[in-house]
C-alpha cells in the first residue's frame, strides 16, 4: 500500500491529497490502515503533511535550512553557502521556532522578489529546554525568545513564585505556547551565585560527572609506577619547570631551555600525558568530548576532566614524576626550527613558579620565591628566546592584537571586591611564545604524514570587511590611503599606527571583527591572524578535547606505525571532534562573557548617581557605548542625551544638532551610572 501511496502522490506532483480522495482514487476501504502507512512515510521524511492533505517529498521544491523567524510572525529560511533566504510568511511556519532546523516546500515568487515557501515539516529542534524565573504558572527566560510564552504542565509542591527553575519542552504550540513540565528548582532568583547557575543550565553546560565517570576513576592511579616509565625518554635530572597563575591546579605544560655546542637554543616544551590515562570511548573520553573544554566562570571553574586527573595525576606538579609528550627544538638565533623531535617522556618539575614572581626576575628585582640561581638564569635566557621568536612571528606577517582582560576579585562569600586590568608580563608572553612554535611544529609534522589530523585554522578575512575598515581608518585620518588587497602587513601598520592613541582599542577591536572565527577543522587552512601554514593545539590537554586528540594521533602515526584501520578510524573521529569541539568552545566563550558581563554590573550596582570617566567605545544607532579604565561597558541611549542627535554611520560620529558637539570613537566623556542590572548583565549611563 506505500508504493501504491508514492505512485498516487507523484501522479499528482505538487498537487495536496486529503485522505477522502486518496481513499477513493486507491479504491482502498480501510481508512485507519490507510492512515497508518501514511503516518509511517511522514515519519521516514517520505512524505509531509499540509494542512491535513498530503504531498510527496522530492524535487528542488523541498529544500532544508534554519528558520529565523522574525517577532511578526513571518521568517526567512537561510540556507548554508546560499545567499537568498527563502521568505515565510505569518501563519506558513507551522508550529516551528526560530533557529529550528525546516523542511519548506517552495510555493511561488513573492512579490517582493523572493523566493517564497511553507514549513511543512521541523525537522530538529533547536530549543528542547527552557531556563528562566517561575511566576504564576510560566516561565520567563533572562533573554525572551521569540515572544514565547512557555506554559508550565506540572508545579512541584515546594515551588514558588520568582524561583529559577529548568524544564523540558513537551509540546510546541502554534500560538506561541510551549508546554513545559519542570524538571529541577535551582533557587531564588536573589540567592549568591545564582546568575552563574543560570548560565550554566540554560547553555547546557554539563557540571557534574555521570556516576561512571566517577566509578572509573578508581583505575586512575595516584602516582606513576615504573612500569609505566618503559619505553619513555627519561627527563627527570633535566632542568624543567613550569610558570602558571597564582592560583592554577592544573599545570598542563613545562619548559626546558638551553644552549647547545652550535651555539642554538634547544626549546623543550613538555605537555602532561593525558591520553596515557583517558582511554579513547571510554566514560572518561566519552565525557571529556561532550564537554569540549573548561569553563572558566568568575571564580568557578568547570573542568573538562575530573579534579582527580585534572589536578592530580596528569597535573605537572612539582618534585613528582609525570608522564609527558614532548616536543623538543633546535632553533637558530634567526628563530628558524631546524630540527626537532616529538616523544613520550617522563618528567619531575624542579619548581612551580607563578607569572608574577618570574615578571619580578624578568624586570630587574629580586624574587623570594625564585632563589635557584640556575632557574633564574635559564629564565633570562628564556626571555630571550622568546624576544627573537615574537620578532620573526611579527616580521612575516603575524598580527599582534592587544588584548585587554579584566581581573575580578571576590571575597569568600563570592562577592565582587574589584575589577582592574588584567597585568601581562614578560612571562605570560614567554609562555605564549613557546606555545605557538610547539603547535607549529607539530602541525607541520603531521600535515607532511598527510594522515587525518585536527588542525586550528583561521580564514582569510571578508575583503569587503577590511575594505570598510581602512575606510573608516581614512575618515578618521588615521590613514591616507585604502590598499585595494589589505595584506598582514597593511593590517600591522595600521594597529602600529593607532598605538596608544584615541583610537587604540577601537581598531584592535573593529580589526577582531572583521576577521573570521577561529575554528577546528580537518582540513589544513592555515591560520590567518598568526600568519602561520600549519597550526594545531597540542599544549593544553586537560582543558581542551582537540588537544587530547592530537596526543592520541601522535601516538598512533609517530610513535607507532599506523594501520589502514587506524587511519580510517580517524577519518571517521576527526571530523566530528572539530565540529564538537568548535561548537563547545564558542558556548564556554559565550557563558564567560555573560558572567563576566553580570559580575561588572554587580560591582557597579553600588555605585549608582557615581560620575566617571571613560572613553566612547562604540557607536550605533540606539546610543554609544562608553567603556571605563577597568573594561567595563555601559551604554548611553541616544534618548538621553541633552541635545538631538545626528548620527553620520560613514564617519562613525554624532554630531550635536545644536550646539555642534561631536562625539566619536576613543573621545573622552563623562558619564553618571543610572542603571546596573545584575540578573542581565546590564549598564546604562548618561552624559555627566
Amino acid at each position: 500500500m506505500k508504493q501504491k501511496i508514492i505512485n498516487l502522490l507523484k501522479r499528482k506532483k505538487d498537487q495536496p491529497v486529503g485522505i477522502k480522495k486518496m481513499q477513493k482514487d486507491l479504491k482502498f476501504s480501510d481508512r485507519n490502515k490507510l492512515l497508518m502507512d501514511l503516518r509511517s512515510l511522514i515519519d521516514d521524511g517520505t512524505v509531509v503533511s499540509v494542512n491535513d492533505k498530503y504531498l510527496l517529498v522530492e524535487g528542488e521544491n523541498f529544500i532544508e535550512g534554519v528558520l529565523d523567524l522574525k517577532t511578526a510572525g513571518y521568517g526567512f529560511l537561510v540556507r548554508e553557502g546560499i545567499a537568498e533566504d527563502v521568505y515565510i510568511q505569518r501563519g506558513k511556519t507551522l508550529d516551528a521556532f526560530s533557529g529550528d532546523k525546516v523542511l519548506v516546500r517552495v510555493v511561488n515568487q513573492s512579490g517582493y522578489g523572493k523566493t517564497e515557501g511553507e514549513v511543512v515539516k521541523v525537522l530538529k529542534r533547536a530549543l528542547v529546554k527552557v531556563v528562566g524565573e517561575y511566576y504564576q504558572g510560566a516561565i520567563f527566560p533572562k533573554s525572551g525568545t521569540q515572544n514565547v510564552f512557555f506554559k508550565v504542565t506540572n508545579k512541584p509542591k515546594d515551588l514558588v513564585d520568582h524561583q529559577l527553575v529548568s524544564a523540558k519542552i513537551i509540546r510546541y504550540g502554534r500560538q506561541n505556547v510551549v508546554d513545559c513540565e519542570i524538571t529541577e528548582i535551582l533557587g531564588h532568583r536573589d540567592d549568591p551565585g545564582i546568575d552563574i547557575i543560570e548560565v550554566i543550565n540554560r547553555l547546557g553546560i554539563p557540571e557534574v560527572f555521570p556516576d561512571e565517570v566517577i566509578t572509573s576513576l578508581d583505575e586512575i592511579p595516584e602516582m606513576v609506577a615504573d612500569s609505566e616509565v618503559v619505553n619513555r625518554r627519561d627527563l627527570r635530572n633535566e632542568l624543567i619547570f613550569t610558570i602558571d597563575g597564582d592560583d592554577t591546579k592544573d599545570i598542563d605544560d613545562a619548559i626546558s631551555l638551553e644552549i647547545n655546542p652550535s651555539g642554538n637554543f634547544v626549546l623543550g616544551v613538555h605537555i602532561a600525558d593525558v591520553s596515557h590515562y583517558v582511554v579513547e570511548e571510554s566514560p572518561l573520553d566519552q565525557e571529556a568530548f561532550q564537554r569540549g573544554t573548561s569553563v572558566y566562570l568568575a571564580d568557578k571553574v568547570i573542568p573538562m576532566l575530573p579534579r582527580k586527573l585534572s589536578n592530580g595525576i596528569c597535573s605537572l606538579n612539582p618534585g613528582v614524576d609525570r608522564l609527558t609528550i614532548s616536543c623538543v627544538m633546535e632553533i637558530t638565533k634567526t628563530a628558524e626550527v631546524i630540527s626537532y623531535d616529538i616523544f613520550p617522556s617522563v618528567i619531575r618539575s624542579h619548581q612551580q613558579l607563578t607569572y608574577g614572581e618570574c615578571n619580578k626576575i624578568l624586570d630587574g628585582y629580586v624574587s623570594e620565591a625564585i632563589t635557584d640561581s640556575k632557574i633564574i638564569e635559564n629564565l633570562k635566557l628564556m626571555a630571550k628566546l622568546a624576544q627573537i621568536l615574537k620578532e620573526v612571528r611579527i616580521r612575516i606577517g603575524s598580527i599582534d592584537f592587544e588584548t585587554i582582560e579584566p581581573k575580578i576579585s571576590f571575597d569568600y562569600e563570592g562577592n565582587v571586591t574589584d575589577i582592574k586590568i588584567r597585568d601581562r608580563g614578560v612571562s605570560e608572553k614567554l609562555i605564549e611564545e613557546f606555545m605557538l612554535v610547539a603547535n607549529q611544529v607539530v602541525a607541520s609534522d603531521s600535515n607532511a604524514r598527510e594522515y587525518p589530523f585536527i588542525y586550528r585554522v583561521h580564514e582569510k578575512p571578508d575583503q569587503e570587511k577590511l575594505a570598510a575598515l581602512f575606510q573608516f581608518a581614512k575618515e578618521l585620518g588615521v590613514v591616507t590611503d585604502i590598499p585595494k588587497r589589505p595584506t598582514h602587513k597593511h593590517l600591522q601598520k595600521l594597529l602600529l599606527d593607532v598605538e596608544e592613541s584615541e583610537y587604540d582599542k577601537v581598531f584592535n577591536t573593529l580589526m577582531l571583527r572583521s576577521m573570521a572565527k577561529a575554528k577546528y577543522f580537518e582540513h589544513n587552512l592555515g591560520h590567518y591572524g598568526l600568519a602561520f601554514t600549519d597550526y594545531t593545539h597540542f599544549t593544553s590537554p586537560i582543558r581542551r578535547y582537540p588537544d587530547l586528540l592530537v596526543h592520541r594521533m601522535l601516538r598512533a602515526y609517530r610513535f607507532n606505525t599506523p594501520t589502514i584501520d587506524t587511519l580510517d578510524h580517524f577519518h571517521g573521529v576527526v571530523p566530528k571532534a572539530a565540529i564538537q569541539s568548535s561548537l563547545t568552545e564558542r558556548r564556554a566563550m559565550l557563558a564567560e562573557r555573560e558572567v563576566e558581563d553580570m559580575k561588572k554590573a554587580e560591582f557597579m550596582e553600588s555605585r549608582l548617581n557615581q560620575v566617571f570617566e571613560g572613553v566612547i567605545s562604540g557607536l550605533t544607532r540606539f546610543g554609544m557605548f562608553v567603556e571605563l579604565p577597568n573594561t567595563i561597558e555601559g551604554l548611553v541611549h541616544i534618548s538621553t542625551f541633552p541635545e538631538a542627535i545626528d548620527f553620520n554611520e560613514k564617519q562613525m560620529i554624532y554630531l550635536g544638532i545644536s550646539t555642534r558637539t561631536v562625539y566619536n570613537i576613543g573621545k573622552k566623556v563623562q558619564v553618571r551610572l543610572v542603571r546596573a542590572d545584575r540578573q542581565l548583565g546590564k549598564i546604562d549611563f548618561v552624559l555627566a
